[in-house]
């Protein structure tokens, strides 16, 4: 059950808080807060409170953190300022340099294509380069079978895996 609050409550609470309590505070209020509940609870409890706050205070006056000059502060702010601008002025150059990098892995997917027939003579020979070692030409030939069909195929995946993290980068990164 909640106590009922004290009409002297607010006095017991100002003579702790301001450091009268108990040598310099009113004799009736002394005898009072010790004969009332609620008083002698607000006396600990307001005691507690004050205690934390001068040690905060203390703690803070402790810290004496120095501000940095006016002038300081504004040159800090100018450099800011500065370095914000730089960036957004850079930001379209971004924009340009991941079209024309698409733009390269593109010209570069269709050279390779257009350049298909005229390489798949040079993959013919190169089977013979090896005859002097009859064991490997086994293998050297189905590898050489398997790049001439795939290598379209693989020279598009590699692009596809070097542009697509490009994109998104330039696409996702924080402004």
């Amino acid at each position: 059950m909640t106590p009922q609050p004290c009409v002297h409550e607010p006095e017991v609470v100002a003579a702790v808080l301001s450091r009268r309590w108990p040598e310099a505070c009113d004799e009736s209020l002394r005898a009072h807060a010790e004969a009332c509940e609620v008083c002698r609870e607000v006396v600990e409890v307001a005691a507690l409170l004050k205690e934390d706050y001068d040690e905060a205070r203390e703690a803070i006056a402790q810290r004496d953190v120095p501000l940095p000059s006016a002038g300081q502060i504004w040159w800090r702010a100018a450099v800011k300022a500065r370095v914000e601008a730089a960036e957004a002025a850079t930001r379209p150059l971004v924009w340009g340099y991941g079209v024309a990098a698409a733009c390269a892995v593109a010209l570069l997917i269709a050279g390779a294509s257009a350049a298909w027939p005229s390489l798949l003579p040079a993959f013919d020979r190169l089977p013979s380069l090896t005859q002097w070692m009859p064991p490997v030409t086994l293998a050297t030939d189905a590898v050489m079978a398997a790049l001439k069909a795939q290598l379209p195929i693989v020279v598009g995946v590699a692009a596809f895996l070097i542009a697509v993290p490009v994109a998104l980068y330039v696409a996702l990164r924080e402004d």
